[in-house]
């Protein structure tokens, strides 16, 4: 509660590889909270966000931030944020959000907000309703962590996404588990008849790399690709990981 009411919650950039170009096309923005001197990952505070109901300013000032950093360094590709189904249906978000996104010039066209399945809501339909009004306002939608829950498919039917993120375990053990393979397939056949295009997260080495390739995937993203990094991206360029 204290690092979210003094804004010690901090953005870090990881970046996403257009795997037929090999090509820096976006980058993911993560929260970091600093705590004593030490920087800590999201994963080790967002569900305590969540239970205590402050997961929308979390949000509101990940998002703010790094929209600040990126202003006036000429970065021309997309910014994945991370968004709480929780945080969406509150109206008092969206239009937070919405502020947010006008005063940093930066286009909503290239902001992919990442929905996460991680914590679902009852209210699908209200849920909908902001979404395609992002949308409508030039926003793209990402599915983050495909096939890790119960709710991957429930959201592809009711939903439009432009990117689908596929459950990194899958990517990172599909060399040794055939089963994990025909999954990231399969997962790939499947958005590619949706027309939504796919990023496979956990690419940590070039044999990975290269059976994306071979499966026709359209991202990378990894510690192969890139770690997350306090510096906000510049114009995209070669990674070294080509």
């Amino acid at each position: 509660m204290a690092a979210v009411e003094e804004k010690r919650i901090t953005p870090y950039f990881q970046p996403i590889m257009g795997i037929a170009n090999k090509r820096v096309a976006a980058v993911e923005v993560l929260s970091r909270m600093e705590i004593n001197g030490e920087v800590i990952r999201a994963d080790q505070f967002i569900e305590i966000a969540e239970e205590v109901g402050v997961i929308h300013r979390l949000d509101a000032i990940v998002i703010e931030a790094a929209l600040a950093q990126v202003a006036g360094i000429g970065y021309d590709g997309y910014l994945f944020f991370n968004l709480s189904p929780r945080a969406l249906v509150l109206s008092e978000f969206t239009a937070t959000l919405r502020s947010i996104v006008a005063t940093s010039g930066f286009p909503p066209e290239r902001i992919v907000f990442e929905i996460t399945e991680r914590d679902t809501v009852k209210n699908l339909s209200l849920m909908q309703r902001f979404l395609s009004e992002l949308r409508s306002e030039g926003f793209k939608l990402a599915i983050d962590d495909f096939g890790s829950g119960f709710s991957s498919f429930h959201y592809l039917r009711n939903f439009t996404f432009d990117f689908l993120k596929i459950e990194g375990d899958f990517v990172a053990n599909m060399l040794h588990n055939d089963r994990d393979q025909v999954f990231v397939r399969s997962i790939t056949a499947l958005a590619r008849q949706l027309d939504i295009q796919v990023i496979a997260e956990f690419v940590e080495n070039a044999e990975i790399l290269t059976l994306l390739e071979e499966i026709g995937i359209d991202y990378a993203q990894g510690y192969l690709i890139g770690r997350p990094s306090a510096q906000p991206p510049g114009t995209p360029c070669p990674t070294q990981a080509a």
